[in-house]
């Protein structure tokens, strides 16, 4: 998965003309991204619902449904976020993959790599993805088959989880594991209970039974 975040300037791989924009012109552009995120958060709600990616790809195998439950709400959720991070850019961002005993040597020095860069996402690029997207959306909501609406459905939410992972900041992701690990915990703990007395109606009876 695409995963490093940073907030440098890019400058080994491109210069962003819009990282040195000011005022109140560079402001409204902002504003107007973030606008715009709405109306897309909205068309990718209808469009994705319902969500379970896990059954999509790996059809009926035993346990899909149990990560759909624990997890489709979570990807969509985030992808919701990601939506408004991405519009709310200010610089751009190195989009990069995650790697595993890379070693380069800089200045005489050795520096382990953690990721490779793939591309360089810059904000004047919103416009052409937003426009994009939302053509995408629309014929996954109003086209001919539930099977193209899962396919495009998932290329946007992919799409938008490699840019705006990368977008987001550190603090912003430490802080969002710790709360995701505890809604994750309550969620095992339910499915846990269901599984123990049965769900709903017949675990009241056995419980009722059993006391």
């Amino acid at each position: 998965m695409v995963t490093k975040a940073t907030h440098e300037p890019a400058s080994a791989y491109a210069s962003s003309s819009s990282s040195s924009m000011s005022g109140p012109l560079y402001s409204n552009a902002i504003l107007a991204r973030q606008f715009s995120s709405f109306p897309l958060i909205i068309l990718l709600y209808t469009a994705a619902t319902p969500f379970s990616p896990f059954s999509w790809a790996l059809g009926e195998i035993s346990g899909t449904f149990l990560f759909d439950r624990l997890l489709a709400g979570l990807v969509l959720f985030c992808a919701f976020y990601f939506q408004w991070r991405i519009a709310s850019l200010r610089s751009s961002v190195i989009i990069s993959i995650p790697v595993a005993g890379g070693t380069t040597i800089r200045n005489g020095r050795v520096e382990h790599a953690t990721s490779t860069p793939l591309w360089v996402w810059r904000t004047h690029e919103y416009w052409h993805f937003a426009m994009s997207e939302a053509v995408l959306l629309v014929l996954a909501e109003w086209g001919p088959s539930e099977s193209l609406r899962r396919v495009v459905v998932s290329v946007v939410i992919a799409a938008l989880w490699a840019i705006g992972f990368a977008a987001t900041p550190e603090s912003y992701k430490r802080w969002a594991w710790t709360h995701i690990k505890a809604y994750l915990f309550v969620l095992v703990l339910d499915e846990l209970r269901n599984i123990a007395w049965g769900g709903n109606g017949g675990g009241r009876r056995r419980r009722q039974a059993r006391w």
